[in-house]
């Protein structure tokens, strides 16, 4: 959406060693601001929106959004439980049987009905959001990119911010991650 640089000293394993127990709780992310240091990644995600105009205009849309996020946030962290976490091959399958076939359902149905119910386009404010983003790299990540076309006002929402030209530019160019 923005195209702000952030460069991270911690290259190599060497520096963050050293600097890690100066960090807020003992861990990354953090974001250092001029002079001020803000921990945890939501944390972070919305200060980041706020400050760049996708952020609430008072506290029903802070509240929307914050919602949106929230469900979005329960459903990746089983997602992670089903794909990455879990070492017990039965119980991964049994996961991840469960996750395509209830909860991604389940979460996309939910979402689908916020945004029929918020004017059609938006999950939140009439507006683009830190919502909308979070909703299209959650999408984005699924390990089957199809699933989002059963719900056509959700694939209209990730095609719209898929066809931001910085996020477009971004996604293209960015480095390959291990996660």
């Amino acid at each position: 959406y923005e195209d702000h640089r952030l460069e991270s000293p911690f290259i190599n394993a060497e520096p963050w060693v050293a600097y890690k127990p100066s960090t807020p709780y003992g861990q990354l992310p953090v974001l250092k601001d001029g002079d001020v240091e803000i921990a945890q990644s939501m944390t972070i995600a919305r200060y980041v929106a706020n400050k760049f105009g996708l952020g609430g205009n008072n506290p029903l849309e802070s509240a929307q959004m914050d919602e949106v996020v929230d469900a979005l946030s329960d459903a990746t962290e089983k997602q992670y439980n089903a794909f990455l976490f879990e070492k017990d091959e039965t119980k991964k399958a049994a996961l991840q049987k469960a996750f395509n076939e209830e909860v991604l359902p389940n979460t996309f149905k939910n979402l689908e009905k916020r945004i029929e119910g918020r004017g059609g386009e938006y999950m939140a404010a009439g507006r683009l959001s830190w919502a909308d983003i979070m909703f299209y790299h959650f999408a984005a990540e699924l390990p089957d990119k199809e699933v989002i076309k059963g719900y056509a006002k959700l694939n209209a929402l990730f095609n719209k911010v898929a066809n931001l030209p910085k996020i477009k530019s971004w996604v293209e160019r960015r480095p390959d991650s291990a996660v």
